[in-house]
């Protein structure tokens, strides 16, 4: 059921059971509101809020008035932007706090990362993979994990090892 409606209103939010909802997803261009219909669905006993906003500042402080779930256009510009520009097959590309980024990329058989035990590359400081994705089963890895061709791999870097991440990732062109 979708409402169009102020957010605000306490006798539309009653009228409409808004306690017995799914999920109550604000997302009016006022992030004021978003914000305060989401608390006020909450108090009125919906059990999930999903709240747009895009102003960074506000970030930190959502989980600690409540809300758990966020979306925001300008986080996910700036992931979709990050998975075009880096190289390698990147799948997705998210930004934490424009310090790190969680990476999913494909293994291509080329790249410098496949066939040889995680211990055995030269991952740079700061970059660490925390899970590969092969066929159905998810493997957490270990110095011992090899990585092969065609597998899926999520990577945790910090900004600054990102670029080293990319160069292991790349195709490794072989010239005879």
């Amino acid at each position: 059921m979708i409402l169009h409606g102020d957010g605000s209103d306490r006798g539309l939010l009653v009228e409409e059971n808004i306690g017995e909802m799914d999920y109550v997803v604000t997302l009016t261009s006022d992030e004021e509101t978003n914000i305060l219909a989401s608390l006020l669905s909450m108090r009125m006993g919906a059990p999930r809020c999903i709240t747009k906003i895009n102003r960074f500042s506000y970030f930190p402080i959502m989980t600690t008035i409540g809300i758990q779930q966020v979306v925001s256009s300008r986080l996910s510009a700036i992931d979709s932007i990050l998975r075009h520009i880096r190289r390698g097959k990147v799948l997705s590309a998210i930004s934490l706090k424009e310090q790190a980024e969680v990476l999913e990329a494909v293994a291509l058989e080329t790249s410098d990362i496949v066939s040889k035990p995680l211990k055995n590359i030269g991952f740079p400081k700061g970059a660490l993979v925390v899970g590969i994705v092969r066929d159905e089963q998810i493997i957490i890895p270990s110095g011992a994990s090899v990585i092969e061709p065609g597998d899926r791999i999520i990577l945790f870097a910090q900004r600054e090892a990102v670029p080293k991440i990319e160069k292991l990732l790349a195709v490794k062109l072989e010239f005879f």
